[in-house]
Formats: C-alpha cells, structure tokens, sequence
C-alpha cells in the first residue's frame, strides 16, 4: 500500500473511533496484506497522536474445526493494540469458518446443506451491542462464536464430522477436475534429499 491509496486509508483511520480487523487466519498468524496495513497504522500513529484513543476489535476464522487455532492471531491483534496506545475491545474467533458460513448469508433460509449459524448471529448480536455502548466484546459472545456449530453435537464427534465432510469435499473438487485419487495422494518430491 502506497501513495495515495495508503493516504485515504490512513485519513480513514485517523477518522476512526473503532477499527475492526476481520480476517481468514493464515498459518496460524495474520494474512501478509493486514500485517502490511498494521504496520503503516504504527508508524502512522507514532507520528500522528489520535486526539482520544481508538478501540481495536478483530474478528477470524480458520478452516479447522475447531476456534481456539485462532487464539495466537488474536494474541497479535491485542499486543497491536496495546504497542500502538489502542484499546483492545475483543476479539470473535470462529473455527471451520468456510465449511460454516461459506460465502452464505448468515440468515439465508437455503444455506446449501451448510450448518445452523444462529449461534453466529447471536454472537455478532451480542458483540456489536456492546460495543455500541462503548464496551468491550462480552466473553459470552466469543464462547458463542467459538462453539460447535451443530447443536448437542461434542467437540469430538463434530470433528469427526468435520474431517469426513471435508476429505469428501476434496475427492469431489479433484474428480471435477479430472484428478484421479492416486494423482491425489501423489508425493513426487517425497524421495528428493536436500542438499
């Protein structure tokens, strides 16, 4: 980001009351383009004192089935904060966030054999209350976000689940796509030593 495009974005910032990262987790950390964006908000704001402090909040999901793959992102976003003299109001994490939501409206009544997303809605519900009011996100919303998304359902079954829907979701794409299920599993550089 440069230019005149990194200068809308920072006059966007410094408008800014709360600034909400929302994000897919990528190797267990912050997609390159956001921590790009990070770091031209701290140098920025090392130079340009906002008049009150700002809240952070950020919002990600991962393609495991479980929330808590999220937690060193969050982690990141929170010491952002702190470095930059932000207040840190939150953060949602949500697991199997593709295999839940999927580019799906959250309240759309033909979800496309997707699970039940009424825990997300509430959660959102709950989080964007309370920080209308100028409070932090509520821990009962990021319980919300972070639980299974099929109701009555533990943890280890919806993982199962999880992985059994998944590798048929990838046999599917790959006969689509003419690959064949040795082609699949194929390891060509498995015999290769590094030098």
């Amino acid at each position: 980001m440069r230019g005149e495009g990194q200068t809308e974005f920072l006059a966007a910032v410094d408008r800014a009351d709360l600034i909400l990262l929302a994000f897919p987790l990528y190797i267990d950390s912050l997609p390159f383009l956001l921590m790009k964006s990070l770091e031209a908000i701290a140098q920025h704001l090392s130079t340009h004192a906002p008049e009150r402090p700002k809240r952070l909040v950020a919002m990600t999901n991962n393609g495991f089935p479980e929330a808590h793959h999220n937690a060193l992102a969050l982690a990141i976003c929170q010491q952002f904060a702190s470095d930059t003299g932000m207040i840190w109001a939150g953060g949602l994490a949500l697991g199997a966030g593709e295999a839940v939501i999927g580019s799906q409206p959250l309240e759309d009544t033909q979800r496309a054999g997707r699970p039940p997303v009424k825990h997300v809605i509430q959660a959102l519900d709950m989080a964007s209350a309370a920080l209308a009011e100028g409070q932090v996100i509520p821990g009962e919303a990021a319980k919300l976000m972070a639980k299974t998304p099929i109701p009555l359902v533990p943890l280890g079954l919806w993982r199962w689940l999880f992985i059994k829907m998944a590798k048929q979701h990838w046999r599917q794409g790959a006969a689509g796509n003419q690959v064949n299920e040795a082609a699949l599993f194929a390891q060509p550089y498995a015999e290769v030593k590094p030098s």
